[in-house]
């Protein structure tokens, strides 16, 4: 049984595209105060402060963007024909 490609609503689309801006706003705020306090640290304290920044910024760039891809191409769609 195939299931149909079923098309977003329009306001989904839209929270979707605004939720994914707002994540992305929201780090690069959150992770511009949190460099200024990487930057003062010494030794081993800055090496992995600096590397849960850097995974941070990885994790907030990557599930925004997803937010917002996901929301513009309105979700799944196949394009796949069965034959039953």
């Amino acid at each position: 049984m195939t299931r149909a490609a079923a098309t977003m609503p329009m306001v989904m689309r839209v929270l979707l595209i605004t939720a994914g801006v707002a994540v992305l706003a929201l780090g690069i705020v959150l992770f511009f105060f949190w460099h200024a306090d990487v930057v003062e640290l010494t030794g081993s304290a800055r090496v992995v402060s600096g590397l849960g920044l850097r995974a941070a910024e990885a994790a907030v760039l990557y599930g925004g963007s997803w937010l917002v891809v996901r929301g513009w191409n309105g979700g799944p769609r196949s394009t796949a024909q069965s034959v039953s």
